[in-house]
């Protein structure tokens, strides 16, 4: 490659710490005029650069010297701030690069690891642990074996009591053809059998295994998915016979928490429709019984809305000639993708068969970017001068709620979605509103004077509630992350998800939402995996190592009667995706510290032991093995040893 950029830490600040970049003409060409635009999601201070001109959307970055030609076979050389904390990981950085001159655009240029200013490399040890006698995850409830074992040929059969049963017995017919290549005929004796059992609890279920075969009981389909989930973790499998072997067991179990989530973000990457529905169908085997799907934010609108197609046309698409500038990896090419109706539904019927429903998110009124640069006749407004900064470095991303475009944009958006998903929930968003929007706008100072607002989270309040109201007329309950009570408008059937604490979960609680949890500093699958330079991830929560997520226990500082604890409806895992974007990445990030979320979502406290986890984690392997998931192995001292 003719170009390379190298960055490095050079000073830690009180506040923030000051970069060195160096740009090399590694050619035998020399170039007057030349600009590079480069990927870095952490604001640069535009006063601190200590030469030339520098503009940032979010995270691309161009930056320009006027007075330093790039001469051949020579370099030039820049520094600037930034006022947040110093990085620690090696995926901080520039993640990509490329460099625009006044004959050629977009040309390639190398990107050099970051120098960091202190390594950190303080791998968390892990216990020592023999293998366990299962695989089971979550632990169930109860669980008694005995001697003895049953074998599965491809001359057994699965048999149901009742049609409803069925999609749980094609489950398990599938899944053990995908994972073992045993096919399960219709014809021969009855090994499996789905008996319903109206005695038991919606998403209770009892598997025995005895010389007489398998039964799964249960009273739904959830029940009798999650039996044979655990059917599925327990068999053993013999390659040449074509045999599988389950060891003798009774099994009675039942879900700690009625919401287990995991949220994806296919906003800020795409993922392929056969990634979702891979990554859905392994969340089945976990006992996941929600799909939190956000669909929407600053850069990329992935749900296609028939009444506004530019939302898909413009807002789907990012790149250095698209509306949406390049964003967080690939910035020199167009890229992104989006979900046609006919497509999510796929993903909704998919998700059903395995016990699973899903809830959209469109983000409002902050994260909104794609959607303003769509319909900018609709959701722009010239007049409004007010000046702010969102956490994610954009200038103009928030909807006003003095434009009546922004009522007719909502009224549009929700009746598609909630015609589109049958689930009862929709989810709004509403974080991280900038500070700073709507006080120079006279739509919105005027919205303010005629209702009596005296703060910007009022005026948020009054649009939130106008989405909540027409949520409710659709037959929806509306979701929203903790900031969605700001400002005292929606009501008290709004669900609040709470992302920045658990302590804030707790005070909404105490104010009568109902609660789930979803606190970064734990639950968060985009964090760093340890404290290790070399883990991928970002790590302003925390750095959430496998027994920090398997240790989290909700609630731990409410007594076990208090009754805030009725408010919590569950807890879910969440994987953003700014610098998650390809499967591989998303594998690693996901597992197996998701193992462990559902553990504790599923299994009751006195149930969990994590030295016992890691037993069971280590002989669990096998199936993750087996399914080509590139998982980090807790066991390797580094990523190189995955």
């Amino acid at each position: 490659m003719d170009f390379r950029v190298d960055l490095a830490v050079i000073e830690i600040l009180p506040k923030g710490c000051r970069f060195g970049l160096t740009l090399h003409n590694l050619s035998d060409k020399s170039y007057a005029a030349w600009r590079l635009c480069f990927a870095f999601d952490r604001h640069i201070e535009p006063q601190s650069l200590s030469c030339g001109n520098l503009t940032q959307v979010g995270s691309f970055c161009t930056l320009s010297i006027d007075e330093a030609a790039l001469y051949a076979n020579n370099h030039v050389y820049v520094e600037f701030a930034i006022s947040t904390s110093p990085f620690r990981l090696l995926s901080d950085g520039i993640k990509e690069a490329y460099l625009d001159t006044e004959q050629l655009t977009h040309l390639p240029v190398h990107v050099s690891p970051i120098v960091l200013k202190d390594i950190e490399d303080h791998p968390t040890p892990l216990p020592e642990v023999v293998s366990a006698r299962h695989k089971l995850i979550p632990q169930p409830a109860s669980m008694i074996f005995s001697h003895g074992i049953y074998e599965l040929t491809r001359y057994s059969q699965i048999s149901v009591e009742h049609t409803q049963n069925q999609p749980a017995a094609n489950w398990l017919a599938d899944e053990m053809q995908r994972l073992f290549d045993v096919e399960i005929k219709a014809i021969g004796q009855r090994d499996i059998h789905f008996k319903h059992s109206p005695i038991l609890d919606p998403e209770e279920y009892k598997l025995s295994v005895s010389e007489d075969g398998v039964v799964i009981e249960s009273t739904s389909q959830s029940g009798f998915i999650y039996g044979a989930a655990t059917l599925i973790q327990l068999m053993d499998h013999d390659a040449d016979r074509q045999t599988l072997y389950v060891p003798y067991v009774r099994i009675h179990d039942k879900p700690r928490f009625g919401y287990r989530g995991v949220m994806l973000d296919s906003a800020r990457s795409f993922q392929s429709l056969d990634e979702i529905k891979r990554l859905i169908n392994l969340f089945a085997h976990y006992k996941i019984n929600t799909f939190h799907w956000h669909l929407t934010d600053d850069e990329g609108w992935r749900v296609e809305i028939k009444k506004l197609p530019e939302l898909t046309d413009i807002g789907a698409w990012r790149g250095p000639e698209e509306v949406l500038e390049p964003q967080f990896h690939h910035i020199s090419q167009r890229y992104g993708g989006y979900y046609r109706q006919e497509e999510i539904r796929e993903v909704i019927q998919f998700a059903a068969a395995r016990g699973i429903q899903v809830i959209p998110e469109i983000d409002i009124p902050g994260h909104c970017r794609a959607a303003i640069k769509s319909l900018p006749e609709l959701l722009s407004d010239p007049e409004d001068h007010s000046k702010y900064r969102s956490v994610q470095h954009y200038n103009d991303n928030t909807l006003s709620p003095g434009l009546d475009g922004t009522y007719q944009f909502l009224d549009i958006v929700l009746e598609e979605v909630a015609e589109l998903f049958p689930a009862p929930f929709i989810h709004i968003g509403a974080d991280e509103v900038p500070v700073g929007v709507w006080q120079k706008s006279a739509r919105c100072i005027a919205l303010m004077e005629k209702h009596g607002y005296g703060s910007a989270k009022e005026l948020q309040g009054h649009l939130l509630r106008y989405a909540e109201d027409k949520l409710k007329s659709l037959g929806k309950r509306m979701l929203g992350w903790e900031e969605a009570h700001f400002g005292h408008k929606v009501s008290k059937d709004t669900v609040i998800y709470s992302w920045l604490s658990e302590e804030a979960a707790i005070n909404c609680a105490k104010l009568g939402y109902d609660v789930v949890l979803q606190p970064g500093q734990t639950t968060y699958l985009d964090m760093a995996q340890d404290h290790c330079a070399a883990e991928p991830g970002v790590d302003w929560a925390n750095v959430i190592t496998l027994e920090q997520a398997y240790q989290y226990e909700p609630l731990s500082e409410l007594s076990a009667d208090d009754p805030i604890k009725k408010r919590i409806l569950g807890m879910q895992a969440a994987l953003w995706t700014e610098i998650v974007s390809h499967p591989e990445r998303i594998d690693y990030m996901i597992f197996p510290r998701l193992l462990a979320l559902a553990e504790t979502a599923w299994s009751e406290p006195n149930r969990k032991d994590y030295r016992a986890f890691l037993a069971r984690l280590k002989t669990h392997r096998s199936l993750l093995d087996r399914q080509g998931i590139q998982y980090r192995n807790p066991w390797c001292r580094t990523r190189e040893q995955q």
